[in-house]
C-alpha cells in the first residue's frame, strides 16, 4: 500500500467539449433574442432564434461525430432548448403582439413555454426507455421544439414582408395568440413527424443535395424572410405525408413484416 502510485488526474481532450460549446452558444443566442425583443428589434430577435436552431441541429451531430456524447451534454441540450425554443419565442411574441391585449395574453406565453417543457421531457424519457431496435423511434412524437419555435414566430416573419392589410391581420393579438396555442398543441400531440434520423441520401445524390442546401442557405442570406416563410409552409404541408409514412411502417412492424426501408439500410455498405 505504501508503494501504491496515485492515479493520474483524468483529462479531457478539448475537442470533446466542442458539442457543449455549441450548445452554450445556442443558449446565448436564445437569451440574446429576448434582449433584442425588449429593445424592439424584432428582426434581430427572430434571427437570434434561427441561429439557436441551427446550433441545436449541429451540437448533437458534433457529439456523435467526435464520440463526445455525455450525460452533461444531454442535460445542457435540454436546458438550452427550453430557453431558446420555449422561453425566448414566448417572450418575443408576447412583447411583439400580446402585451397589453388583456389578461389572457400572458397565459398564452406561459402555455407555450410549458408545452415546450413537456415536449422535451417526453423526448428525454422516450430516448431512455424506448426500444433501440424499434424502427418507429426514427420519428418524432409531435412537432420538435426548434420547429415549433419557428412556427410560433411565423406571423411575425410574415409581417416583415407584407402589405399593410395583411400585416394588420397577422399582428392581431387574437390571431397571434390562437396560432401560438395551435403550435403548442402540435408540439405536445402524438402526431408522428419526420426526423433527420430517417434521411439516408443515396451516394449519387450527394452533390445535388449539397447544391440544394447551398440554394436554401443563399436564400436565407439574401431573402431571409421569404425563405423562412417557405420553409415553415413546406414543413406544415409535409406533416400529413409524415403521418401516412409512419402508419405504413407501424403496420409493417406490428404484423412482423420486414420493413422495406430497413432492408434497404441493411443492404447498404
Amino acid at each position: 500500500m505504501k508503494n501504491a502510485q496515485p492515479k493520474p488526474p483524468r483529462k479531457l481532450s478539448l475537442h470533446k467539449m466542442i458539442p457543449n460549446m455549441i450548445t452554450l452558444t445556442a443558449m446565448a443566442a436564445g437569451m440574446t433574442s429576448i434582449k433584442f425583443a425588449i429593445a424592439g428589434k424584432w428582426e434581430h430577435a427572430v434571427i437570434a432564434i434561427v441561429v439557436a436552431a441551427f446550433m441545436d441541429a449541429f451540437d448533437g451531430a458534433a457529439a456523435r461525430l467526435l464520440k463526445a456524447q455525455s450525460k452533461l451534454g444531454a442535460e445542457l441540450d435540454s436546458f438550452s432548448d427550453f430557453v431558446c425554443f420555449g422561453v425566448a419565442p414566448a417572450l418575443v411574441v408576447y412583447l411583439w403582439a400580446l402585451e397589453g391585449a388583456g389578461r389572457w395574453a400572458w397565459p398564452v406565453a406561459l402555455v407555450f413555454a410549458m408545452a415546450v417543457t413537456l415536449r422535451l421531457a417526453r423526448f428525454n424519457i422516450a430516448n431512455e426507455e424506448g426500444d433501440p431496435n424499434d424502427p418507429l423511434r426514427k420519428y418524432f412524437t409531435g412537432v420538435p421544439s426548434p420547429i415549433g419555435a419557428g412556427l410560433c414566430l411565423l406571423p411575425m416573419i410574415v409581417s416583415f414582408q407584407t402589405t399593410d392589410h395583411v400585416k394588420e391581420l397577422v399582428t392581431s393579438p387574437a390571431i397571434v395568440g390562437i396560432w401560438a396555442m395551435i403550435v403548442a398543441a402540435m408540439m405536445v400531440s402524438n402526431i408522428p413527424t419526420f426526423s433527420s434520423k430517417q434521411l439516408r441520401i443515396p451516394y449519387k445524390l450527394k452533390i445535388p443535395v449539397l447544391g440544394f442546401f447551398a440554394i436554401v442557405l443563399a436564400g436565407l442570406i439574401n431573402d431571409t424572410w421569404p425563405t423562412l416563410t417557405m420553409l415553415g409552409v413546406v414543413y406544415l404541408l409535409a406533416m400529413p405525408f409524415g403521418v401516412r409514412h409512419y402508419q405504413k411502417r407501424a403496420a409493417a412492424y406490428e404484423t412482423g413484416q420486414k420493413d422495406p426501408e430497413v432492408e434497404a439500410e441493411d443492404g447498404e455498405e
